[in-house]
């Protein structure tokens, strides 16, 4: 059972999450590999399996679509794994369908940083989305 993470860290990781959408971000293998734990392994929502070798030399690559996250929660899973889950909406330009998801991630403290070592993406039924940022 996780425990309740501390405000300081939950709102430090949704950034850091929201980083990884950032298309100046995707684009540089420097910034995602300062974001992403060498162990790290993505499982997309097509079931397809990425290291972290692939996504540094993928994503850099891709044209990036429009992300939209919300309801963001969090818990302590241990002293250095944290649990982040949201729901996830995105296209690939402003004429397409959007695809929606719940996303979940597992950051783990390494050396005094907080690096992403797990994501993935579930399809999901449509929800709404809020311009909020939440």
């Amino acid at each position: 059972m996780g425990s309740k993470i501390k405000a300081s860290l939950f709102n430090h990781l949704i950034d850091a999450e929201r980083q990884l959408l950032d298309p100046e971000i995707r684009q540089s293998e420097q910034a995602l590999d300062t974001l992403l734990d060498d162990d790290f392994i993505e499982i997309a929502a097509n079931g397809t399996v990425f290291n972290k070798y692939q996504v540094l030399t993928r994503l850099p690559t891709e044209v990036v679509p429009q992300f939209y996250n919300q309801h963001f929660k969090g818990r302590m899973l241990s002293d250095d794994i944290a649990q982040l889950s949201y729901q996830a909406a995105y296209r690939r330009s402003a004429r397409a369908e959007f695809n929606y998801s719940l996303r979940m991630s597992l950051w783990r403290l390494s050396d005094g940083q907080w690096k992403m070592v797990f994501h993935q993406g579930t399809p999901c039924a449509v929800f709404s989305i809020s311009m909020d940022d939440d």
